[in-house]
Parts: C-alpha cells; structure tokens; sequence
C-alpha cells in the first residue's frame, strides 16, 4: 500500500501542462489506479518518466513503445479510457 506522500507525488507528476494529457492521465491516476496494485502504480510512476512528447504520441497511438512495460502502461489508460466513453466503469 502506498503512503498519501507517495500518491501526492504521484498525480504532481501526472500533471503534466498538456490539455491531452491531462485529460488522459488525471482520471485514470485519480480514479483507477487506486484501486490498482502496488506493482500497476510503479509502473505507471515509471512510465512518467517519459518526456511529454512521448507521452503524446503513445496515447494517442501516433507511436509505437518499445519498451513492454510503456506498452502495458499505455493500453491500460487507453483500455480505461475506452471505457470510460463506453460508460462502464464503476
């Protein structure tokens, strides 16, 4: 279980200035990933690490990861927003 200080860090990093990328990261670190494991929330921490373009271009499927962990990372949020629009999350 992580520490609040640690989740507080956490959505700092995921607010990242860019319009679409707030509005992919934010719900998903504020609504699904605290009801994910310890291991999904390193991942997800580490996967932040990406430069902003990065981020950008894998979310909105411009580019490929290379790394399999950004991969997973990636299809997580895509996968939670897709079902967001879809209206079946709890």
């Amino acid at each position: 279980m992580k520490t609040e200080s640690q989740w507080d860090s956490l959505k700092w990093k995921s607010r990242r200035g860019m319009k679409e990328l707030d509005l992919m990261l934010e719900p998903y670190v504020n609504e699904y990933l605290p009801k994910a494991s310890d291991q999904e929330f390193d991942e997800y921490n580490s996967f932040l690490d990406c430069t902003d373009l990065e981020l950008v271009r894998y979310l909105l499927r411009r580019q490929k990861p290379v790394d399999p962990l950004i991969i997973k990372v990636v299809d997580s949020i895509i996968a939670y927003h897709e079902k967001l629009l879809k209206g079946n999350v709890d």
